[in-house]
């Protein structure tokens, strides 16, 4: 039995979803890491996380905040099929067909800011559509 390739389009989209679901979050927003981060120094964020993307001290609290950036690139698909029936007096047919996803970028951003107020952290917070 012969596969068009429109249903191996559809596999083919259908495996690629489920592989960008199933990515996992980056270390720094699990929340059990970031909770543990409470009540450390700040010096201890920059050992944990490293230099932070920015920083920002308002009225005695200072913000550490890391933002990261993931982008994934699907290829696309393009399938063509072609098929040609008949036989026993019932006539001949012939086609042609095909399927094409486009390539695509798919980016998300999130930023996760460490508030501290005497050099000890005391909460965090997570913005973005990555979280």
């Amino acid at each position: 039995m012969k596969r068009s390739a429109y249903g191996q389009g559809v596999w083919l989209a259908l495996g690629a979803a489920l592989l960008l679901g199933g990515c996992t979050a980056p270390a720094l927003q699990r929340p059990k890491v970031l909770n543990s981060m409470v009540g450390q120094s700040t010096v201890e964020v920059l050992r944990r996380f490293g230099v932070p993307t920015r920083t920002y001290v308002a009225q005695g609290h200072n913000f550490l905040s890391y933002i990261e950036t993931e982008t994934q690139f699907s290829p696309g698909y393009s399938g063509w099929d072609w098929g040609w029936g008949g036989g026993y007096g019932y006539g001949y047919g012939g086609g042609w067909g095909g399927i094409s996803i486009p390539p695509s970028y798919y980016s998300s951003t999130c930023q996760t800011t460490f508030e501290a107020v005497e050099d000890k952290v005391v909460g965090w917070k997570l913005y973005g559509g990555g979280c």
